[in-house]
């Protein structure tokens, strides 16, 4: 019988898996995650968590493509903003959406330009058919 995972294991599992990050394994020691996190009167954040005070990472909720534009400025200037007032490494955004992700070409070339060059700053777009957080 498997042991019950805790959720700083999922989230670890989740950001390495899901996420592709190969950030050391001591990084993980530290984990804060905060749920519903409001950004506006438009935006919640699904969770807001941190690891190691290195990385930020935003999961965002979304029906579709139309709404994930519509917001995709404020959630990097927000995440951006937040990781550099304090003081960590990478941001990291990831939107979930009802919708096949696709290549999300138009989503992928608007994020491009709101992150002005900045190579810490990353976009992830999945399903919520992955599984992504139990946690």
């Amino acid at each position: 019988m498997n042991p019950v995972m805790t959720d700083k294991e999922k989230i670890k599992q989740f950001v390495q898996k899901t996420l592709g990050c190969r950030c050391p394994g001591e990084v993980f020691q530290s984990i804060d995650c905060r749920r519903h996190v409001p950004l506006s009167n438009d935006v919640v954040l699904h969770r807001a968590i941190t690891i190691g005070n290195r990385l930020l990472i935003y999961v965002v909720e979304v029906g579709n493509r139309s709404s994930i534009e519509k917001h995709l400025a404020l959630l990097v200037s927000a995440g951006k903003s937040e990781r550099d007032s304090n003081g960590l490494n990478r941001f990291r955004l990831v939107i979930v959406t009802d919708e096949s992700p696709g290549n999300g070409k138009a989503i992928r070339r608007t994020f491009e330009e709101l992150r002005e060059g900045d190579l810490k700053i990353h976009l992830h777009v999945i399903s919520n058919n992955d599984k992504y957080l139990d946690f």
